[in-house]
């Protein structure tokens, strides 16, 4: 049309503006927005609600709240999809301001509301509107389980899910996946039964949540079951199933079928690669999934946080030090990824049970006080384990710290004392131990 001089009209514009959003296409749409300009359609409310929609789906919140404050006659569809920006971007403040300014809500202002504040995690917040919600509908229900989900409060999703009147796919999917994330595979599993009974669509979330329960259990008849279904096609075949099929196939032993569905992953991403990586690495198969890793950079795919944890276990699986440390320092100066405690808790294990204990000491008083117990106790067992007196006083030092109720601590550096013959030393730390009120905990045998 502008090519050949065709003068577009306002629902051109409109419509234009729409796709943008849908994308989002935000360079497109300020192409769009000068070209309204020009011809004038900016007085129009369809074609400025349509501009504001592109500007709070692509981010640009600031340029919405311009196209918002410059609109006259704003329209219940115009304030909502302010708030809805708003929400997106987790601004739950100014989304409020807005949504308590309105004279005229819809069951869309509302339930943008109450996924705004499901989204960001403040339940406390989304249910207080949802319980003053009159109109409630699909798109509420799935909001309140995932985040109820999200914190762990499974009880409060399942009264949601059971008085939702009208379940769609996506509840029931939404359900499934709060149970298998938090645990309750068993009842993953019997809703995922259950959906398939009632002939409930079966989407990729809930596939995803039904493989993730079955690797948790490591069951292998149903994990059988579940790749069937996937290759019956009873939904979409994303990365992201992918990877969890491969993830359970190597939890339940089956390691040449976790190396068949990768192979059979066309476009392989960061998390197929991560999923096959930790799947051979839990398998002892260091060396492949080293391989693996290098495949990976060859192909242009950066690594992520999970991915290393992968990798790092790998070498401490197979003992390679040199590996682990040139791979850890990579993963900080090369890409640039702060180290989890995951990361820090797999180098230190490696250097620990290979002697490097000054080594693994400087990387965790080095970790800014990410390391915790779990960590420099595995360190001062190791100290145990070599025989180094003066790193394990250090090391205990830092425990004591962090948590001086802990009598496993003492009883572990007096017995790195027993060890060196300095029974002095050893009897002083049982002493403190008497004058802090702590006790030995008994030991306990299966027998």
């Amino acid at each position: 049309m502008h090519r050949v001089g065709m003068l577009p009209s306002a629902f051109i514009f409109s419509s234009v503006l729409n796709a943008c959003a849908r994308v989002p296409a935000l360079l497109e749409g300020r192409q769009v927005h000068a070209r309204a300009l020009n011809l004038g359609f900016l007085g129009n409310k369809i074609v400025e609600t349509a501009l504001l929609d592109v500007y709070a789906k692509s981010g640009a919140i600031s340029d919405a709240r311009n196209i918002f404050d410059g609109m006259d006659g704003k329209d219940v569809v115009t304030w909502t999809a302010m708030i809805r920006g708003y929400a997106k971007l987790r601004m739950m403040g100014d989304a409020w301001q807005l949504f308590d300014a309105m004279e005229t809500r819809n069951d869309m202002s509302w339930t943008t509301m109450v996924a705004g504040y499901a989204n960001r995690g403040d339940m406390n917040a989304a249910g207080e509107l949802y319980d003053k919600m009159l109109g409630k509908n699909c798109v509420t229900w799935l909001a309140m389980i995932a985040g109820y989900g999200k914190i762990g409060d499974v009880t409060k999703a399942k009264r949601v899910f059971d008085e939702a009147q009208a379940k769609d796919a996506a509840c029931w999917a939404a359900m499934l996946s709060c149970y298998s994330q938090n645990g309750y595979a068993m009842e993953a599993l019997e809703m995922y039964r259950e959906m398939r009974k009632l002939r409930v669509k079966i989407n990729d979330v809930a596939m995803v949540g039904a493989i993730s329960a079955c690797t948790q259990l490591a069951d292998m008849k149903m994990a059988n079951e579940l790749a069937v279904h996937v290759e019956e096609m009873c939904c979409r075949r994303t990365n992201f199933l992918s990877g969890a099929l491969i993830n359970m196939h190597s939890r339940c032993g089956n390691i040449d079928q976790a190396r068949n569905e990768f192979r059979k992953i066309k476009n392989k991403d960061v998390i197929s690669y991560s999923s096959m990586i930790r799947a051979v690495s839990d398998h002892g198969k260091a060396l492949e999934a080293l391989e693996l890793f290098q495949e990976m950079l060859k192909e242009a795919i950066e690594p992520n946080q999970i991915t290393f944890v992968s990798v790092l276990s790998a070498c401490s699986h197979a003992g390679l030090v040199e590996e682990g440390l040139m791979y850890f320092s990579r993963m900080t100066k090369t890409f640039g990824i702060e180290p989890l405690i995951e990361h820090y808790s797999t180098i230190i294990d490696l250097l620990g049970r290979a002697g490097q204990l000054e080594k693994a000491y400087d990387i965790a008083i080095n970790s800014q006080g990410i390391c915790d117990a779990g960590v420099w106790g595995a360190l001062l067992g190791a100290c145990r384990v070599h025989g180094n007196v003066e790193l394990g006083e250090m090391v205990a030092r830092k425990l004591f710290a962090i948590e001086p109720e802990n009598a496993g601590n003492y009883m572990l550096l007096a017995s790195i004392y027993a060890s060196a013959n300095r029974w002095e030393e050893a009897e002083k730390v049982k002493w403190l131990m008497s004058e802090r009120g702590m006790r030995k905990l008994p030991g306990s045998s299966c027998i």
